[in-house]
Parts: C-alpha cells; structure tokens; sequence
C-alpha cells in the first residue's frame, strides 16, 4: 500500500499536473483547436511548469539550499519553489500565451497561480497544506464550464477527476505528509480562486 501511494504522490505531483491538465484539457476539445495550436501549448505548459521548476529545484539542491527530495516536506524548504511557481505561470499566461485562444485554460492558470500564492504565504505562516490536492482541485471548475460550454459529458470528466483526488489525498494521508486538515484546506486554496474566477 505505501508503495502504491509513492507512486500516486509521484504521477500527480504538483510539478506535473498543469501539463496533465493541459493535455487533457486540448483531448477533450481536440474538435475546437487546432493540432497544431493544441501541441504547441501542451509543450510550452510542459516546459514551464515542469521542466523548469525541475531544472530549478535540481539547481537550488546543487547549490544546498534545498535538502529535500522532490516532495519538499520540510515547510521552510517550501517557500521558494512556491514563489518561483508563481511567477512561471504568470510568465506561461501573460507572455506566452498572449495569443493563444484558450481562454477557460488561461483562468485556470490564474486560478492556479492564486492558489500558489495563497500556499506561498501561507507557508511563511509555517503551515504546510497540501499542494498536491490544491493542483488537481483548481481544476475541477475548468471541467465543469468546459463540460457547460462543449457540451462534453460530465459522467466522463469529473468523477475520473474526483476520484483522482481522492487517491492523492488518501496517499497523502497514508504517508503522512500531512494532516486530514491540511487536506481539506489544501483542496479549499485550490477550488476557491477557480471556482470564483470561473462563476462569481
């Protein structure tokens, strides 16, 4: 069972899920994008949200500023890689992606970028929430409106999501990274901005 939850933590690291998302994002509306469109912004998500925070996270442990593996579960740790997240996706939405015509994807990361903003402080505050179920939470209003505005079934998108979530959380909790608490607040932070940018 704990090597089960390894890997689960590990396929949805925060590192990964934007260009999951992103990719499944571009799968389920391959009809209203074009391939090539479609491609280009999977490999520009791919590269800034994770080969980049990779590359620095492996350049940051170089120089021994971090000591942590790639889960950074020392909250003091945590506090860089999050600020550095942050200005990426803001660097993906409002420079790279200036003409790109995936609106919905675009709230998404802004949602996702507030939501990392919201962990940043918090972790000055020394609270450690889970970043994991933040990640695959902002999703979940992406694929209620695209389900709303591409007529895309529901029965097909989000309970695979939730139940998604449900396996991270649990691997979470079964690990012992964090606090039942610390879950749902991290579910909370990731949900919330997506919910309000998308409907309120």
């Amino acid at each position: 069972m704990k090597y089960v939850a390894k890997i689960a933590s590990y396929l949805f690291h925060p590192v990964f899920v934007p260009t999951i998302i992103t990719g499944c994002f571009y799968l389920l509306n391959a009809d209203f994008f074009i391939p090539l469109e479609r491609h280009i912004a999977t490999g520009q998500a791919f590269l800034m949200t994770c080969l980049l925070p990779v590359c620095i996270y492996f350049f940051l442990k170089s120089l021994g500023l971090l000591k942590s593996s790639l889960m950074i579960d020392n909250v003091k740790e945590r506090s860089v890689p999050l600020f550095l997240n942050v200005i990426i996706v803001n660097v993906l939405i409002f420079k790279i992606w200036q003409e790109v015509s995936n609106e919905a994807l675009k709230v998404f990361f802004i949602a996702y970028g507030i939501s990392f903003s919201i962990l940043f402080f918090s972790v000055l505050f020394k609270r450690k929430y889970s970043v994991h179920v933040a990640s695959l939470c902002c999703a979940i209003p992406l694929f209620v409106n695209q389900t709303v505005s591409y007529t895309l079934s529901p029965f097909y998108t989000l309970p695979i999501l939730l139940l998604l979530i449900g396996i991270v959380a649990s691997s979470r909790l079964y690990l012992r990274a964090h606090t039942n608490m610390e879950i749902i607040l991290g579910g909370l932070i990731g949900f919330v901005p997506s919910f309000i940018l998308f409907y309120l």
